[in-house]
């Protein structure tokens, strides 16, 4: 079952927004299974090298959300709301990483004893992504909202413009551009 469409989901998000006893944890055992799956993409795409459990970052998107003081609107919301807290987690780790990297805590060694490590690159994509996905919601937020329904949280194309109440044409073109501009601003 597609999680994502369920029928109860919107009424228990904003049950759990009005503070109904329950119904967090109704909303979490509804939607683990496909928060997870999203975690496992999201860290493939991120840390292909790397072994970070899915179940961690799914773990700690969990746990942000449950402290969070958000009014539910709807399913789209949670998980627009879900790609963002991902892409944070994700983000902070490389920027955490990258600081390791450069000195943070580690032992100076001479420039002949060191070696090039391969997250090193990678830790770099990430925040590039990172703020590059922030200027495409700065300039428009749908089409960033496209991106990261589809790619983050993994929605087919009819389902992201179901979730936005759009078009499929109009997914299709805010897709096509959405690349385009990333594509250029990544280059």
């Amino acid at each position: 079952m597609d999680t994502t469409a369920h029928p109860q989901l919107t009424r228990l998000l904003r049950a759990w927004s009005g503070g109904e006893a329950g119904a967090a944890d109704q909303v979490l055992a509804l939607v683990y299974d496909r928060l997870r799956q999203i975690a496992a993409q999201r860290v493939r795409m991120a840390y292909p090298r790397e072994q970070m459990a899915p179940t961690e970052l799914a773990n700690e998107v969990i746990a942000n959300l449950l402290e969070a003081d958000v009014s539910w609107q709807d399913r789209a919301h949670f998980f627009k709301t879900v790609a963002v807290a991902m892409r944070n987690f994700l983000h902070d780790v490389a920027r955490r990483d990258a600081a390791l990297k450069h000195g943070g805590g580690q032992i100076h060694v001479t420039l002949s004893a060191a070696e090039l490590e391969p997250g090193d690159a990678l830790s770099g994509e990430v925040e590039s992504l990172h703020e590059t996905l922030a200027e495409l919601r700065t300039l428009d937020p749908r089409k960033a909202d496209v991106v990261e329904l589809h790619f983050l949280v993994g929605l087919g194309l009819e389902e992201v413009a179901q979730t936005l109440d759009v078009s499929l044409a109009t997914v299709n073109r805010d897709l096509r551009f959405a690349r385009a501009w990333m594509k250029e601003r990544l280059a």
